[in-house]
């Protein structure tokens, strides 16, 4: 009998064939667990991610509408309720007729563009100029208003665009109006196939850039 047809040797044999075949699927095993192991913690640290992000994004959210809460109710005490108690004390003192119609049409006004603050009209149907010109040209009551659009496309966006540019030029507006002390605002809206451009100028005095606030807005 050949030595390699020795039953002793034929088993030892598939034993070591056994074992390598053990050992490679042991390999392959660990090497598919480590894989799935970064797989899964890659998954966990995104799931991580995106829930922070989220939270993020929720309370920055929170901060801009009780922000722009804050606004609104500081336009209607610092404008519209002044103007109403002018119109009352003028009425006690018994102001000419012309002069409480000129207060209550000044008073008309103020309400009407916090109105248009609120909820602007018709944004799916107007342009991004259109809005933009919906929410500046109101202030000519108490700024000289220069507004020029160059449109270069036909191509309309979301109203979740339009909200967020509404929002953005109604935020510099204000503090022009509340801390600039300017006289006059020029607002240059560029549309294209591109993208939006905004340019906001004022005559106000300015501040320093040095000094640097921290926050959601100027």
């Amino acid at each position: 009998m050949e030595k390699w047809q020795d039953p002793k040797i034929i088993a030892l044999w598939i034993a070591i064939i056994i074992i390598l075949i053990a050992t490679i699927m042991g390999f392959v095993v660990k090497i598919l667990h480590a894989g799935y192991k970064r797989m899964a913690e890659a998954a966990v640290r995104e799931a991580n991610l995106k829930l922070e992000h989220q939270k993020m994004l929720l309370q920055t959210s929170l901060e801009t509408q009780e922000k722009e809460r804050n606004r609104i109710a500081a336009d209607l005490h610092d404008g519209l309720i002044g103007k109403l108690t002018v119109v009352r004390l003028k009425s006690q003192i018994g102001a000419e007729s012309t002069e409480l119609d000129s207060l209550i049409s000044e008073s008309i006004a103020e309400a009407r563009r916090i109105s248009h603050d609120l909820t602007p009209p018709m944004l799916a149907f107007s342009t991004p100029a259109e809005i933009i010109s919906n929410v500046v040209l109101p202030w000519q009551q108490k700024l000289e208003v220069i507004y020029d659009a160059d449109i270069r496309t036909a191509t309309d966006t979301t109203p979740e665009v339009k909200i967020q540019l509404v929002r953005i030029v109604q935020e510099i507006i204000t503090n022009i109006v509340k801390h600039a002390e300017a006289t006059a605002v020029y607002v240059r809206f560029r549309y294209s196939d591109t993208g939006f451009a905004l340019l906001v100028k004022d005559n106000g005095k300015g501040f320093d850039t040095a000094i640097l606030k921290h926050g959601l807005g100027p």
